[in-house]
């Protein structure tokens, strides 16, 4: 990670990830769509979230992947806490 090209990029894409799996598992459907071609801009994801009903089945309750990722970053995201999960 000496590269800080490298570095801010992955920074972004740990986040959006973190984010999209935080809001799946407080019971929102979560879909990242590229909306500005990559060769414009490197910061082009969108993350829509929609809650669900909550009548409806979660797909994956627990939350291993965010926390294993947030873990092995070291970080301690603000959503997390907002969203109390």
């Amino acid at each position: 990670m000496k590269y800080g090209l490298i570095k801010e990029r992955f920074a972004s894409l740990a986040t959006d990830a973190l984010r999209a799996e935080y809001l799946e598992k407080s019971g929102y459907s979560v879909q990242i769509l590229e909306f500005i071609d990559m060769e414009h801009t490197p910061k082009n994801l969108l993350i829509r979230a929609l809650k669900k009903n909550p009548s409806e089945d979660r797909q994956n309750p627990g939350n291993t992947g965010a926390k294993s990722l947030a873990e092995r970053l070291n970080v301690k995201p603000k959503l997390k806490k907002l969203l109390e999960i």
